[in-house]
């Protein structure tokens, strides 16, 4: 035997043996992207999650999601939608909202539809404040995700796509902070006459403290509709805070748009 045939199978040889004892053959790259799907909560098994909270369940709660559990076994067409829909609102009424988007994501995923998404997505979002950073990080990477979805199959809803920005508001991406306001602004651009992204830029305007600003958004959009509850009650909120001579006019009629709900 030579000694290149003897260095070849001795390479063999140690390959062999580091493969078979464990040694970790993922490239960085690889385990970096695998470091980012778990923090990006891709990978979260939401039947942990299920089991867990299942053991913090009254004997009541506990019998109705196993009722609807047993029912979407057999379940079919519009019937399964119809018991993914109740799974997911029982969840939700039981403060455990991820667990909640995850029915309404496997909902959406059959039902094919824009409102679907919208509603996995809205569900979701509501999961991104849990204290817990999986979940948290999970929640808002599912909820962008959804509302992509709706988006790809409604462009033209502008509702889907002023919630996907309102997530990266709340939440901007650390190598993009202002990409949620850009998608605001952009909006805003696209649909100048819009009442709900005007609604939302006066909102986010006072939430920042900038009261001129609110107040430019929101008298144009208490303009194109003077009777929406939501304008005519942030305009009393900017009025009052300007104090305006319009605010006591504003407050009432914000009361009485209420009452009228």
């Amino acid at each position: 035997m030579t000694k290149l045939q003897i260095l070849v199978i001795s390479l063999a040889a140690v390959l062999f043996l580091s493969l078979y004892f464990g040694f970790d053959t993922t490239s960085n790259k690889e385990k970096q992207d695998q470091e980012n799907r778990v923090d990006a909560g891709i990978s979260i098994d939401p039947q942990p999650l299920i089991s867990a909270a299942k053991k913090e369940l009254s004997s009541f709660d506990l019998n109705d999601l196993t009722a609807l559990e047993n029912q979407l076994e057999h379940a079919e067409g519009p019937d399964r939608l119809n018991v993914l829909e109740k799974l997911s609102g029982k969840w939700y009424r039981l403060n455990q909202p991820f667990l909640a988007g995850h029915y309404a994501e496997l909902r959406a995923s059959e039902d094919a539809s824009g409102e679907a998404w919208s509603i996995a997505a809205t569900t979701y979002s509501a999961a991104v404040a849990d204290s817990r950073e999986m979940i948290s990080n999970g929640a808002l990477n599912k909820a962008i995700s959804a509302f992509e979805n709706a988006i790809s199959l409604q462009p033209e809803n502008v509702q889907h796509r002023l919630n996907l920005a309102l997530v990266y508001a709340e939440r901007p991406p650390k190598d993009n902070p202002m990409k949620g306001i850009q998608m605001l602004l952009s909006l805003n651009e696209k649909y100048p006459d819009d009442v709900l992204v005007l609604n939302t830029l006066g909102r986010l305007a006072i939430k920042t403290g900038q009261w001129d600003r609110a107040q430019e958004r929101l008298e144009k959009a208490d303009s194109i509709e003077p009777n929406n509850k939501v304008t005519v009650c942030l305009l009393s909120e900017v009025y009052a805070q300007q104090q305006d001579s319009r605010a006591s006019a504003t407050k009432n009629k914000c009361e009485l748009l209420t009452l009228k709900e």
